[in-house]
């Protein structure tokens, strides 16, 4: 009874493995042949490969027997999904054309309207062709003087004139012009646009004519630079003749413009379309304003007569022979012959910083105007102003008289720089330069 219930445990084992583990376990076949007896071990993986093998070979029968009988059919339904994909491929094909036409037609009407707006902004440009045109015929009609080192350039220094010098100038600018001329940009461009540098290139164009206007506005401002430079350099020579710094005058002056005014705002390169053009006009703005200053200074130096010119000169600036010590001596002014009680002028505005008896001048006014120079006016028989009184030219200062270290009616006429007497010939020669220069 023992052993059959431990046969009977064995046979029914309990668990996945345990009864997997049963299923496969190690097996014998015996053989028997001519009285002898053999057997063969099947192991558990034996057993496990044998059934794979054949299961494996099951498969493969049944999936080649599907095979051949349906070949057929599962090749119709290949073709079909074949068929149905072409379909479709093409259906995507005709939709895409479709769509890539409508966006040539649009393509094609933006690329008219941004012609049509190249060429208005190429409108723009000519204007400005046409405005740089009528300067340069303003530069043609002698507004510079000729270039420094020019033959024109060597008389028309000495005679304090001006001559020509924009023509070269203006007629490269006209040259510039005509070179960059080309036609309207919806004539030239006239195939559809296919690539990215076809499109841009009537941009690049545009480019390429304004930094050429621009290269012409430079020369055109250089121009101006240095004929206003030269005007300088005129102004500060006659200054120097005169023995004031002109340099210093246009630093010290307190010239505004009248009229004028609000905030200050810096002009940038934004402003002027690039940085080389805001500096050029920089540099002709320093030149200008320098002009300006000098050209307002002479205006209050002494440069008219203290007297008309039906009165005469009976002393002038320098040495002479003295009238009452008979012996040599220097003038330090020019004397005009009148009669007593004729009137004087004041010869520029300034302020009267004398106006009394002075030792050998007698009665005497003394007039400080700008940049250090004074004027003085003695022998007067009366005097009409008071010290610290502000005068302006054409202002009688006083009458003619014989006071003082004097031998009859007449007025003694001084100018001073920095105290030191100066002829006031100078100055009245100096009047028709700063005319000239400044017309």
């Amino acid at each position: 009874m023992r052993q059959r219930r431990r046969h009977f445990g064995r046979r029914n084992p309990r668990g996945l493995l345990s009864r997997i583990h049963y299923a496969f376990r190690e097996r014998q076949i015996y053989l028997r042949s001519e009285g002898e007896v053999q057997f063969i071990t099947l192991r558990p993986w034996v057993q496990v490969a044998a059934i794979f093998a054949f299961t494996a070979g099951l498969f493969w029968v049944a999936f080649a027997t599907v095979n051949i009988a349906f070949k057929d059919q599962v090749l119709a339904l290949k073709e079909r999904n074949q068929y149905r994909a072409r379909l479709e491929y093409e259906d995507r094909i005709t939709d895409m054309r479709t769509i890539i036409d409508k966006l040539n037609r649009r393509l094609l009407l933006d690329q008219k309207a941004y012609l049509a707006r190249v060429d208005e902004v190429r409108s723009e440009q000519d204007k400005l062709v046409d405005r740089h045109e009528q300067l340069a015929d303003f530069f043609r009609s002698g507004w510079l003087p000729a270039r420094a080192g020019t033959k024109s350039d060597e008389e028309p220094q000495k005679q304090g004139s001006l001559t020509p010098r924009g023509t070269i100038v203006g007629e490269t600018l006209l040259m510039q012009a005509d070179a960059t001329a080309s036609p309207r940009a919806s004539d030239k461009y006239t195939r559809e646009f296919t690539t990215t540098e076809e499109a841009l290139q009537p941009l690049q164009d545009l480019r390429t004519y304004m930094a050429q206007m621009e290269v012409g506005e430079a020369g055109l401002i250089e121009d101006a630079t240095g004929f206003m430079a030269d005007g300088n350099a005129r102004l500060a020579e006659v200054y120097r003749r005169l023995e004031i710094n002109a340099s210093k005058v246009a630093a010290t002056s307190s010239y505004t413009p009248d009229a004028v005014g609000g905030p200050f705002i810096a002009a940038t390169a934004a402003d002027l379309g690039s940085q080389m053009l805001a500096d050029k006009v920089a540099g002709l703005s320093t030149e200008l304003d320098t002009w300006q200053t000098l050209k307002f200074q002479a205006t209050r130096l002494p440069l008219f007569r203290p007297m008309g010119p039906e009165y005469k000169t009976s002393s002038t600036f320098g040495l002479r022979q003295d009238p009452f010590r008979r012996r040599p001596a220097m003038h330090a002014g020019i004397d005009f012959r009148a009669q007593t009680g004729s009137p004087v002028q004041v010869t520029a505005a300034g302020k009267v910083v004398k106006a009394g008896r002075n030792a050998g001048y007698g009665k005497m006014v003394e007039v400080l105007h700008d940049n250090g120079v004074a004027t003085r006016y003695a022998h007067l028989s009366i005097i009409s102003v008071r010290t610290g009184q502000k005068v302006e030219p054409g202002d009688t200062i006083g009458r003619v008289g014989s006071t003082g270290r004097s031998t009859g009616p007449h007025l003694h006429y001084e100018t001073r720089v920095g105290g030191r007497a100066i002829d006031p010939v100078k100055f009245w020669k100096a009047r028709d330069v700063f005319q000239e220069i400044t017309r």
